[in-house]
C-alpha cells in the first residue's frame, strides 16, 4: 500500500514538473510581443537609396498611431505599425521646390491613408505632413533622422505623439 501510495506521488510530481516546462497560452492574455523589433535597422545615409529615417503619424484624435520607417531617397518605400501592431506599408515620392511630397499607407486591417508633406530638412530626411485615411480621419505624420528631437519638449527630456487626448510617449 506504501509503494503504491509512493508510485502515485511519484507520477504527480514528474507530470507536474512535465507540466511547468510548457507555455501556456490563452487568447487575450499571452505576453504582448513588440511588432517594432522585427524591423530592419534603420540608418539615414543622404542622397542613397539606402536611406532610412523614423516615420511617425497620428491618426484621428482617439490615441491611435503609427510607428515605422521611410526607406530609399527622392522616392521609396513605409513600412511599420500602428499601436495595436497592425502592420502596414506603403510608398512615398518627394516633391519639388514648391510642391509637396506624397506619401500612401495600406494597412493589413483595411485603413488606407494619404499624406502631402513638406521637406523641413532634406539632409535629415526631416518632413511633416497631413493628410487623411479612408475613415475620413485626419493624420499628422513626421520623418526624418531626429524626428524624436522634433517631438520632445522643451521642458521635458521624453518625446511625445499629440495623437489624443494625452500625450503618448515614444522612444
Amino acid at each position: 500500500m506504501l509503494r503504491g501510495a509512493f508510485l502515485g506521488v511519484s507520477i504527480l510530481f514528474l507530470s507536474q514538473a512535465a507540466m511547468a516546462n510548457e507555455t501556456l497560452n490563452l487568447d487575450g492574455l499571452s505576453p504582448k510581443t513588440n511588432p517594432k523589433a522585427s524591423l530592419p535597422v534603420c540608418e539615414n545615409v543622404p542622397y542613397d537609396k539606402a536611406n532610412c529615417v523614423r516615420a511617425l503619424a497620428c491618426i484621428g484624435t482617439d490615441g491611435v498611431y503609427f510607428d515605422g520607417q521611410a526607406h530609399g531617397w527622392d522616392t521609396g518605400i513605409v513600412i511599420g505599425f500602428l499601436d495595436d501592431g497592425t502592420a502596414c506599408n506603403g510608398e512615398w515620392v518627394a516633391g519639388g521646390p514648391q510642391t509637396p511630397g506624397r506619401a500612401s499607407l495600406i494597412c493589413e486591417n483595411g485603413m488606407e491613408a494619404n499624406v502631402l508633406y513638406h521637406t523641413l530638412n532634406n539632409e535629415t530626411g526631416t518632413v511633416i505632413g497631413s493628410g487623411l485615411d479612408n475613415q475620413g480621419r485626419e493624420i499628422t505624420a513626421w520623418s526624418g533622422e531626429k524626428v524624436l528631437q522634433f517631438l520632445t519638449g522643451p521642458d521635458d527630456n521624453t518625446p511625445v505623439l499629440p495623437c489624443g487626448p494625452a500625450p503618448i510617449p515614444i522612444s
